[in-house]
């Protein structure tokens, strides 16, 4: 009887040390909403490319349109390219880190959110960082922003617990740490939104100043009012992780990309932290499995939270995207761990009715 109790009480402790032992995941519960099977209409039709542009520019995590009419993308060695009128990809800027979000202000100068270095402003002489990373800045994950008419930004830091680089302990924690913030200047910001499920891409109605902001392990695009803090959602349920955001004036139709389909599987355990924990450490052990394909893929929602539009692209051995957005009459994609541009027809059918 005693060696039966000395076994148990070893196995026990082996559990234990798995669970919360060092290297342990601090798992945590999280509450959304599953994917909704009557947007999968949407995403049926594989959609072929145009054409992939710069297969040797890599990581551009984020396109946007500039006021002087060209694209700028951000990439992974830390170049911010512009698309010239030519067709040609040239370096406009180096951040010397990696940039992430970018956007234009009012003046036309451009800020980014930077993973590595914080809120930067260009300007002639350089990069004046406006709000710096961790440890000795406030920001922990500089993820997007976007400028307001007024010259204020509002600005994702996705996660507190978790800087650039380590998502997936992010999202196996389900950890509700990022957070909106509005940046008025220079070292001064308030926290809009807390406590949120790795906060992502973000970006605003210029007509009626809203924001609009994916949280990325929800599976959740929100609304935002800047100047009250309150926020409602305006869809969830997406069938993908939601990455960046791109409000299109043109149509007022809102662009989110989705690197990777949810996972159903994965997010079950989302109830039970223990048994996170335990999975983790066997992760840790025998390493991840071999992922899906992640082709490319982006949703459009209208105003009133309505899924409009789908795109999926072919498979392919690469990683999914994180930024869509209609440019000059055609979808451009591009993603976070992934070579080139790839260009679809911009999307003209297949509504959910």
């Amino acid at each position: 009887m005693r060696w039966i109790i000395v076994t148990l009480a070893i196995l026990a402790g082996l559990i234990a040390l798995a669970a919360w032992g060092p290297g342990s995941l601090n798992a945590m519960q999280l509450v959304n909403a599953p994917a909704d099977p009557s947007l999968q209409i949407l995403f049926e039709p594989v959609r072929e490319p145009l054409r992939t542009e710069r297969a040797d520019l890599h990581g551009a995590e984020d396109l946007e349109p500039g006021p002087d009419g060209r694209l700028y993308a951000s990439l992974a060695d830390g170049r911010i390219m512009v698309h010239e009128a030519g067709g040609d990809w040239v370096e406009f800027a180096n951040t010397g880190g990696r940039p992430l979000g970018l956007s234009f202000a009012p003046d036309g100068s451009l800020f980014v959110a930077d993973a590595r270095r914080g809120l930067l402003h260009h300007t002639e002489e350089g990069w004046d960082v406006w709000l710096g990373a961790a440890p000795d800045g406030p920001l922990v994950f500089a993820d997007d922003l976007t400028v307001l008419a007024d010259g204020r930004i509002v600005m994702t830091d996705a996660s507190l617990r978790h800087a650039y680089g380590h998502h997936l302990e992010s999202f196996m924690e389900s950890e509700q740490t990022g957070r909106v913030l509005l940046v008025n200047g220079p070292d001064d910001f308030t926290e809009l939104v807390g406590d949120l499920g790795f906060i992502n891409g973000v970006d605003h109605d210029p007509a009626t100043g809203l924001v609009y902001i994916n949280e990325t392990w929800t599976g959740r695009i929100w609304r935002l009012n800047p100047d009250s803090g309150e926020m409602s959602v305006l869809i969830e349920g997406l069938p993908g992780y939601p990455d960046n955001l791109e409000f299109d004036p043109a149509t007022g139709l809102i662009w989110a990309a989705m690197p990777s389909l949810r996972s159903p599987d994965l997010e079950a355990l989302h109830a039970r932290p223990f048994v996170k924990r335990l999975i983790w450490r066997w992760l840790q052990i025998a390493g991840l499995p071999a992922l899906p394909d992640r082709p490319a893929m982006a949703i459009a929602v209208d105003l009133d939270g309505r899924a409009v539009y789908g795109l999926t692209g072919p498979a392919e051995d690469q990683d999914g995207t994180t930024t869509a957005l209609v440019w000059n009459g055609e979808l451009w994609t591009a993603g976070l761990d992934r070579d080139g541009i790839t260009v679809f027809a911009a999307p003209g059918g297949n509504k959910v009715q």
